[in-house]
């Protein structure tokens, strides 16, 4: 299957009526010949499960062959599309209604076979173990279960691989559609829940594959289990490269680790619970900031995104947290009945309203320190009210000394990057014509010097917008301050007031755009404050964008012309 056909299946589902015929396209037949292998496997008639069941080609083609099939999908359209392609025959044993995977329409112990193809892909890693888990239950002894899903490809694949799922996820983003997950840590749940691997088939070099498991119950396993994943380290030089990967590369890469219960020393049913993110960077520094004492420290799957910028955007809520209590059965580990959070995580929980989303939650919420080297003391103190330097974020230079690092970095890989890249092979190109002078290189150069000097301004300076929380005003405060500064350097190296005319355009967005993305970094925003502002900054910031890209254009040009 070509690697598109997943990433794009989201698209596919908006348009039921054609999403077999194109998805065959898309993948070059190899659905169908999935499907095939899947019905080669039925020996016999079996009471059958399909789990996202589509269309409903493979569950007819089954159905057809004998077996009792009950195939669910959440997706209303998609039922009523595979309604209307209903076999005719009379004696055809086929259902179709409403599912999902939380809760399956199937009693324990009543299905032959559970079947499920390129669904997993749609699953993040709790979900997964939930999946397997139900499946579990609803299976007979000895039960099977099919899974079709992508995987990660080895050896040099992988690279070809990587290269292909980025531009398809660059091409949802214009979509404005939801991504879909690798399925990344899915084996290493297998064996934990109660299931062995016993046959495979792949395509394309092993980015898609076909999985038959089976049901493992015996007298010691009466219920499935519970995966939890293996200690991470936390120190040494491999942690250290991954605290620095993740500063001095923007903080814009989601650098997950697996989401579950991890062990902070040797913890007992009486040590508390801390709950976090699974992002790389935010583990590390909790795992070094407890050192040593006794605790479990639970994940949540924040999809690879720290506590502050999970919480803003949806990664790190209700939803997040109820899921990570149910999926890794910390209420049987631990006595404790309150979970301490992040208190920059409160944008995102919304604690009052847990209760009446998850009526079992067994858990109150108390939110603990700002930053992780207050743990220790929080954990020992236990205040009623928590003293002002662990409620409140005090962005000192040293974090706003981090901030621009990593702000900078954002900069450079995620807008400048290509356009510079481009702008070199376009000089290189016309020098070797003998139209322009090498020496225009300098050009490049001194865009990239700009975006430190205007982050570094920022850093230094950002104090004195304290007085408001807006970052539009900010922006303009900035943008002004911005241009006088790099139009003062730009006259001590070229002495030439056009540059200076034409160029202050871009000074003045340069500073206007960054202000905006590094108060992110500073907490000096909240979401609701972001979601009120964001509509006007994107306007004003779209026109100063095409003002600035044209008269940088004309200070670079017209010289060359005249």
């Amino acid at each position: 299957m070509n690697k598109i056909a997943v990433v794009y299946m989201r698209k596919l589902e908006l348009e039921p009526e054609t999403y077999e015929s194109k998805f065959t396209e898309l993948t070059k037949g190899t659905n169908i010949e999935v499907q095939n292998w899947i019905i080669e496997r039925i020996k016999a008639p079996q009471i059958i499960l399909e789990v996202g069941c589509g269309t409903g080609a493979l569950a007819k083609k089954m159905a057809l062959k004998g077996s009792e099939v009950l195939a669910i999908d959440k997706n209303l359209q998609m039922i009523n599309t595979a309604m209307k392609n209903f076999p005719s025959e009379s004696k055809t044993k086929l259902l179709y209604q409403i599912g999902s995977i939380t809760d399956l329409p199937a009693e324990d112990n009543s299905k032959d076979l559970i079947v499920s193809t390129f669904m997993l892909s749609e699953l993040r890693p709790f979900e997964q173990q939930t999946f397997l888990r139900n499946a579990w239950k609803a299976l007979k002894p000895n039960g099977r279960m099919i899974l079709a899903a992508e995987f990660v490809p080895s050896g040099l694949w992988r690279i070809f691989f990587n290269i292909k799922r980025w531009k398809y996820k660059k091409k949802l983003g214009r979509l404005r559609l939801p991504n879909t997950f690798l399925v990344k840590w899915f084996f290493n749940y297998l064996e934990p829940i109660g299931f062995k691997l016993v046959a495979e088939k792949r395509w394309n070099h092993g980015s898609i594959r076909v999985i038959e498991l089976k049901k493992i119950q015996n007298n010691n396993l009466k219920e499935p289990g519970y995966y939890h994943p293996k200690f991470k380290k936390f120190k040494g030089f491999r942690a250290q490269m991954n605290i620095y990967r993740c500063i001095f590369t923007g903080q814009v890469d989601h650098v997950p680790i697996e989401p579950g219960i991890y062990k902070s020393g040797i913890p007992d049913r009486d040590s508390p619970i801390l709950v976090t993110a699974n992002y790389s960077y935010t583990y590390i520094k909790l795992m070094r900031a407890l050192k040593g004492i006794n605790a479990w420290v639970l994940c949540v799957d924040s999809n690879g995104i720290n506590v502050w910028c999970a919480a803003r955007g949806n990664n790190f809520g209700n939803k997040q947290l109820i899921e990570a209590v149910e999926a890794t059965d910390i209420t049987n580990i631990s006595n404790k009945k309150t979970l301490i959070l992040p208190q920059l995580s409160a944008g995102g929980i919304a604690s009052p309203l847990i209760k009446s989303e998850a009526s079992n939650f067994p858990y109150n919420i108390l939110f603990g320190p700002v930053w992780a080297k207050h743990i220790p003391k929080f954990l020992n103190e236990r205040p009623a009210r928590k003293p002002e330097k662990m409620r409140l974020a005090r962005f000192t230079a040293s974090h706003r000394l981090r901030a621009a690092i990593t702000h900078t970095t954002f900069l450079f890989r995620k807008i400048f990057l290509w356009p510079s890249v481009a702008l070199i092979l376009i000089i290189l190109g016309l020098s070797i014509l003998n139209i322009v002078e090498i020496r225009l290189m300098w050009i490049v150069a001194e865009i990239w010097l700009w975006v430190i000097i205007t982050n570094a301004s920022i850093m230094f300076l950002y104090p004195i917008t304290n007085f408001t929380r807006r970052f539009i005003i900010k922006g303009l405060i900035y943008g002004i301050i911005n241009v006088f500064l790099l139009s003062s350097i730009s006259w001590l190296i070229h002495n030439s007031f056009f540059l200076i005319l034409w160029q202050s355009c871009f000074y003045f967005w340069l500073a206007f755009f960054s202000t905006m993305s590094y108060s992110g970094y500073t907490m000096a925003t909240s979401p609701r404050e972001i979601q009120e502002e964001y509509p006007i900054f994107s306007k004003i910031n779209m026109v100063l964008f095409i003002i600035s890209l044209i008269s940088l254009a004309i200070s670079i040009i017209f010289p060359l012309i005249f």
